[in-house]
């Protein structure tokens, strides 16, 4: 039987004595996968029965409105003791879902130490590294022996959330060193754990942003990042499965806005609350469609002489929109790796999308030529040679090509300059973009090559 169906009945179907033995021997996330898919009865009745050791692992496990709602079926004291269980900066999560009264009446029967823990890690600003971080972590005191940490490791590894690196602290917390674990067991005493550490130690403040501080640990590949204040005393850490959803969290954001949606939006949102999340981008997408229109009526008395011309220009607008779609998101990719950091590389990296544009605009321009030629040639061309229309059509994707991979990767560059999010240049909207610029060149050289000689 899978996995997540033993559990589904555990949960569903399990006895009061089944559930307290049995749960805690399944992982804590496949709990939560299923724990969600419960009715509101059988809910209430599971969590009530549930140790509160094993509630707290699995409510990690689901986002901070979902764990919300779940604890809401117990009492305070009981949300209390959960609450207490569960890695600091989890707790911190579902606390700040809550309602500052509720919130309260938790923190009321709570130990002191916790409530202080949990209290101080709230009062971060949203989106920055202490907003995420956790003071679970071991720390090791300045000038102590090897056979001396190895014992405050033991002693301290149960409730730390990470041991793959220790902190080294001066008296006043200064941090002043950082060993990796594999370095302190290989080693062996007397000799000062001083001797071992690194004192080059990369780290994070408090207000850092926080997607900035998952990328310094994906950079790194580091499993803890220290997160210091101004004076540079250790405050908390940041732990990578912490560094890793945040991540992801971004690129859902980025492939929302990319795809002109709001990342509020997913896929149990109610029709309602999906529609109108996508109306205002649709009434952009509106207004720039209307554009188009406008641009196709000043070229008017070009298709009325030119008529044969309305075949082609779907073809305009989709190889344009799609080059320019390439470059956006090949543009977003890099940025989000800081590829582009500087003047030099983003002018570069836009060199290259011409140039790219450019090579490919020759390849498929001359590829629409002889493709239109031979369609002409057969269906006709009115009172123009095929070969004509057929180099408009050539010469019209060349320039379109070059243009929309520049436009592309240009767009996403400025806006990273300006401190504004590149991802706002969705693909729906840059390929509107470019689909005007095609249409506005085709026309344009239609115009000027056959009715203006």
């Amino acid at each position: 039987m899978p996995r997540k169906q033993k559990i589904k009945d555990l949960l569903q179907k399990g006895t009061p004595k089944a559930l307290q033995n049995e749960t805690a021997k399944h992982h804590p996330s496949d709990v939560a996968d299923v724990l969600q898919t419960l009715d509101g009865e059988r809910l209430e009745h599971v969590v009530k029965i549930l140790n509160h050791h094993v509630l707290g692992e699995v409510l990690s496990h689901l986002a901070p409105e979902a764990a919300d709602s779940v604890l809401r079926y117990l009492d305070d004291e009981k949300i209390a003791r959960v609450l207490s269980v569960m890695d600091a900066d989890d707790a911190v999560d579902v606390l700040k879902a809550t309602h500052e009264h509720r919130r309260n009446l938790y923190f009321h029967f709570m130990d002191e130490d916790v409530r202080t823990t949990l209290s101080s890690l709230i009062d971060y600003r949203e989106e920055t590294a202490g907003s995420i971080m956790t003071n679970e972590y071991i720390g090791l005191r300045q000038g102590m022996d090897v056979k001396e940490a190895m014992k405050a490791l033991v002693a301290n590894a149960k409730s730390t959330e990470g041991i793959q690196r220790l902190f080294v602290l001066d008296d006043n917390e200064f941090l002043v060193g950082v060993i990796e674990l594999k370095t302190l067991i290989q080693a062996r005493s007397p000799k000062s754990i001083d001797e071992l550490m690194h004192t080059e130690v990369i780290t994070v403040k408090e207000e850092d942003d926080v997607e900035d501080a998952a990328r310094t640990m994906q950079n790194y590949g580091l499993y803890l990042l220290p997160v210091v204040n101004e004076q540079n005393q250790l405050k908390g850490v940041i732990t990578m499965d912490d560094a890793a959803d945040i991540l992801d969290e971004e690129t859902d954001e980025d492939y929302a806005r990319f795809a002109s949606i709001s990342h509020e939006e997913s896929v149990r949102a109610s029709i309602w609350r999906s529609s109108l999340h996508r109306l205002p981008w649709l009434v952009l997408m509106l207004a720039l469609g209307l554009l188009i229109s406008g641009i196709i009526a000043q070229f008017e008395a070009t298709l009325e002489a030119i008529v044969v011309l309305v075949f082609f220009q779907p073809l305009i607008m989709d190889m344009a929109g799609n080059t320019g779609t390439q470059s956006l998101a090949v543009t977003v990719r890099g940025i989000s790796k800081d590829y582009y950091d500087n003047k030099a590389a983003s002018l570069k990296h836009l060199f290259k999308e011409l140039k790219v544009g450019f090579y490919s605009g020759i390849g498929i321009g001359v590829l629409s030529f002889f493709t239109s030629f031979l369609f002409l040639s057969v269906t006709g061309a009115g009172d123009y040679a095929p070969a004509t229309i057929a180099a408009i059509v050539g010469l019209s994707l060349m320039l379109s090509l070059s243009l929309s991979s520049f436009i592309g990767a240009f767009i996403p560059l400025a806006l990273y300059k300006l401190k504004a999010d590149p991802a706002v240049a969705s693909g729906p909207f840059i390929t509107t973009i470019v689909d005007i610029i095609g249409l506005v060149i085709y026309f344009m050289l239609a115009t000027i090559l056959i009715l203006s000689l």
